[in-house]
């Protein structure tokens, strides 16, 4: 009886929790004009303010990008890694070994 209980319980707080989530017409922060669904936690704002912030938001790089000049040895040893004799005369070799090239001449 008491995993009975126990499971009951669980199962009220689920239905709790689908009865916040279920639909609440809320009015938006941001415009205070436009009635929204919110049906997650997650939604904030209405579709129209929350696009009109997303496409106002710059984009996040996820790497740094560097533009300190890379030496002639490393440039030397690059070419020497990635030049088409070692890869088949593939594409990517080429076109990898002729910016390095560009680089390295300038």
């Amino acid at each position: 009886m008491i995993g009975h209980g126990w499971a009951w319980m669980n199962f009220q707080g689920a239905i709790a929790m689908y009865k916040s989530f279920t639909g609440a017409k809320v009015l938006c922060p941001t415009c205070k004009t436009r009635v929204f669904i919110q049906n997650q936690p997650w939604k904030l704002q209405c579709v129209t303010c929350y696009l009109a912030r997303k496409a106002k938001a710059t984009p996040t790089a996820r790497y740094a990008v560097t533009t300190a000049p890379i030496d002639q040895a490393m440039l030397r040893r690059l070419v020497q890694l990635c030049h088409p004799d070692r890869h088949g005369n593939s594409e990517a070799a080429n076109i990898a070994t002729s910016w390095l090239l560009e680089l390295k001449h300038g």
